[in-house]
C-alpha cells in the first residue's frame, strides 16, 4: 500500500491523562526511561508523552501498510494502561469503534513491553504522598488518518470478502471480513462449505489453532495466499506481498498471477485496494 497516503497521528503529540483518583494521591509522575534528568511533574509528563508516543508509533507504523486492504478509513481509539509499582505496563485496554484498529493499538503496547523486558528497561513507578511506589492509571488517544473516505469502503458490493486463505491438504479455510469488520472462518472440503467461527480481530484469531500456526508461518513468508478463481475459463491466483511484514518501508502489493505450462502467463500488481477494486479480479474475493 502507498504509505504516503496513510499515516498515523496522535501518538507523538498526544498527552497522557491521569485518572482523577491517582492525581490526588500522586506526588511524582512515573519516569519513562530517557526522562531521568527531570524532576518536575510537568517536565516529566512532557517527556513521558514524547517517549511513549515515539515507542508506540514505531510499533504501530506498519498498520498504515495494510489499513487500505482492511478497508479502514479514519478512526481513533483511547489506549488505557497502568504503570505498576514494578515499572511495567499492566491492565492494558483500548476503547474505540474499530475492533481491527483497537487490536493493533493494544498489540503496540505489548510489543513495547516485550522490548523493554529484552533490554531490561523499566519505568520508574509513580510516587505517592508517603514517598512510596504506587500504580498509576493513564490513557492516551491514538488517531489514524486515511486519505481515503470511509464512503469508499462502505460501498463494498457484497456482505463479505476473503482476506486470506489457509490451504490444507484436504480442505481450505477462508478468513472473511464483513462490513462491520468482523472476521468469519469458513471451511471448504471441495464438496461443501461449513462455518467454523467468528472473531473480532486478527489477534484474537491468531491465538486459536490451526490459525495460529498458519499465521505464524505467514509472518515468516513474503507472500500470503488470498484466493483463486476463474475468469473466462482462466484460473488466477491472488496473493498479498508483505501483508504481515512489520517493516513500514516494505511495499505491500496485491498480486494476481496466471500460470501456464509452469510459468507466469499473466501478472498484475496493485498498490492499493482501491486500484484492485477497479480491476476485474476483485469479484474473485467476493462472497
Amino acid at each position: 500500500m502507498n504509505t504516503r497516503k496513510l499515516f498515523l497521528v496522535g501518538c507523538i503529540a498526544a498527552f497522557t491523562s491521569l485518572h482523577a483518583q491517582d492525581k490526588d494521591k500522586m506526588k511524582k509522575m512515573p519516569v519513562f526511561f530517557g526522562c531521568e534528568q527531570f524532576s518536575d511533574n510537568t517536565d516529566l509528563k512532557k517527556c513521558f508523552n514524547a517517549n511513549i508516543g515515539t515507542a508506540i508509533q514505531h510499533e504501530i507504523d506498519f498498520f498504515s501498510n495494510i489499513a487500505d486492504y482492511l478497508h479502514i478509513g479514519d478512526t481513533e481509539a483511547k489506549l488505557k494502561f497502568t504503570i505498576s509499582t514494578e515499572g511495567k505496563f499492566i491492565n492494558a485496554g483500548v476503547d474505540g469503534i474499530n475492533p481491527i484498529f483497537n487490536s493493533f493499538v493494544w498489540s503496540s503496547l505489548v510489543m513495547v513491553q516485550n522490548k523493554m523486558d529484552e533490554l531490561k528497561l523499566k519505568i520508574q513507578p509513580g510516587i505517592n504522598q508517603k514517598n512510596q511506589p504506587m500504580d498509576i492509571a493513564l490513557s492516551i488517544p491514538v488517531k489514524f488518518k486515511s486519505e481515503y473516505s470511509q464512503q469508499v469502503y462502505d460501498q463494498f458490493p457484497v456482505d463479505e470478502r476473503v482476506l486470506f486463505t489457509i490451504d490444507f491438504e484436504n480442505e481450505i479455510i477462508e478468513i472473511r471480513m464483513d462490513k462491520n469488520n468482523m472476521l468469519r472462518t469458513v471451511g471448504n472440503n471441495g464438496e461443501r462449505e461449513f462455518y467454523l467461527g467468528k472473531y473480532s480481530n486478527l489477534f484474537e484469531l491468531a491465538t486459536v489453532e490451526p490459525y495460529a500456526t498458519k499465521i505464524n508461518e505467514s509472518y515468516q513468508s513474503t507472500y500470503t495466499f488470498i484466493t483463486k478463481g476463474k475468469i473466462q475459463d482462466k484460473e488466477y491466483t491472488i496473493r498479498m506481498k508483505n501483508f504481515f511484514s512489520n517493516k513500514p518501508d516494505d511495499e505491500v502489493l496485491i498480486e494476481v498471477i496466471r500460470e501456464e505450462n509452469n510459468s507466469w502467463a499473466e501478472y498484475f500488481a496493485y498498490k492499493t485496494k482501491e486500484e484492485f477494486n477497479q480491476s476485474k479480479f476483485a469479484k474473485l474475493t467476493y462472497r
